[in-house]
């Protein structure tokens, strides 16, 4: 009997504490009545409130509230609120400042939260991390998957996967999916750039680059702009009216193509380059190694197989020229017209 009493008040106690220990209704402005740490219903406030956490609906009122965590809505009416932990649901006020992780959307001119699972849409919108969409005139995040969209800007402080939608876009670290802007900066790209004004990579491009000027580190697949393309090495194809590059495995499609070796092909007005595995067709074809094949106007190669052209001229033949004019200082007869050939054996 007596371990059944003392069961029974241990009961009580423990269900008066939990009790205390939450709400139904708290009302606040500097104080809260009543003074609980968690609210399971609906709390509001007035000029500024300090509460633990609020399970259901929070109303600021013409101020700033802080708590610990949200599960539920808040609705600040010319409010703002620092919400300690992270919320899950749905915040809207003047500006959201969240710590913790947020699961939800947030709705604010300002809004700085940690890690986001959901949306931030605010005139200036920064996460630690997100998971899902940073829209607002600029954003800032440190990790990002999913969308940003920026009026003004973007800003990536470390790597991103998904799309960044702005007029300037900003990744500091790593890119992966589709940047569309007017000028990109990233680390290493993996998808696609396209930059009205350029495309800036400090790293290496795998993809496709798109834009007026695109500069990068190494290339593998396209770089497509109607100004200027300068990578270091390329496997694909370099197509502008200006293309530098180290090395290319590909082709060149350009005014002006100026390479170091390549394998594959040169095709512009002017190529320069070193040694050519394949082809250069332009007007103009300077080499200053070892190409297969010359077709232009004006054809000069330290060491070439075949050229064709108007004027060709070779420190070495081995093998055809076709011209008006044919120059290979170790043949028989250096200089011929229509057709020079020398082998050897």
């Amino acid at each position: 009997m007596k371990r059944s009493t003392l069961a029974l008040l241990l009961s009580c106690v423990m269900f008066s504490a939990t009790s205390m220990a939450s709400t139904p209704i708290q009302l606040s402005s500097f104080n809260n009545l009543p003074d609980d740490n968690e609210v399971n219903g609906f709390h509001g406030s007035f000029l500024y409130s300090d509460t633990g956490t609020v399970n259901g609906f929070d109303l600021p009122v013409l101020g700033y509230g802080e708590l610990d965590q949200l599960n539920g809505l808040q609705l600040g009416a010319v409010a703002g609120s620092h919400i300690r932990n992270g919320m899950n649901g749905v915040a809207i006020g003047l500006f959201n400042w969240h710590g913790g992780t947020d699961n939800g959307v947030n709705i604010g001119l300002g809004n700085q939260v940690g890690d986001l699972s959901g949306i931030d849409f605010g005139l200036y919108s920064a996460a630690k991390s997100v998971r899902g969409a940073n829209i607002g005139i600029v954003t800032q995040t440190g990790k990002m998957k999913g969308l940003n969209i920026g009026l003004l800007a973007n800003y990536t402080a470390e790597s991103r996967d998904g799309i960044n939608v702005a007029p300037f876009n900003w990744t500091q670290g790593d890119s992966t999916g589709l940047n569309i802007t007017v000028l990109n900066h990233t680390a290493n790209a993996k998808g696609v750039n396209v930059g009205v004004l350029g495309n800036w990579s400090e790293g290496d491009i795998e993809g496709v680059n798109l834009g007026l000027v695109n500069v990068s580190g190494n290339v593998t697949g396209l770089n497509l702009s109607p100004l200027y393309n300068l990578s270091q090495d390329t496997v694909g194809v370099n197509f502008s009216a200006l293309n530098m590059s180290h090395n290319v495995q590909g082709a060149n499609f350009g005014v002006v193509n100026l390479t170091n070796d390549v394998q594959g092909g040169n095709i512009g007005v002017v190529n320069v380059a070193h040694n050519v595995n394949g082809f250069n067709f332009g007007a103009v074809n300077a080499s200053t190694g070892v190409t297969n094949a010359d077709i232009g106007a004006f054809n000069y190669s330290d060491s070439t197989s075949f050229q064709i052209g108007l004027v060709n001229a070779t420190k070495h033949l081995e093998g055809l020229q076709i011209g008006v004019i044919n120059i290979a200082t170790n043949a028989t007869v250096p200089v011929l017209p229509l057709v020079n050939y020398h082998r050897t054996f």
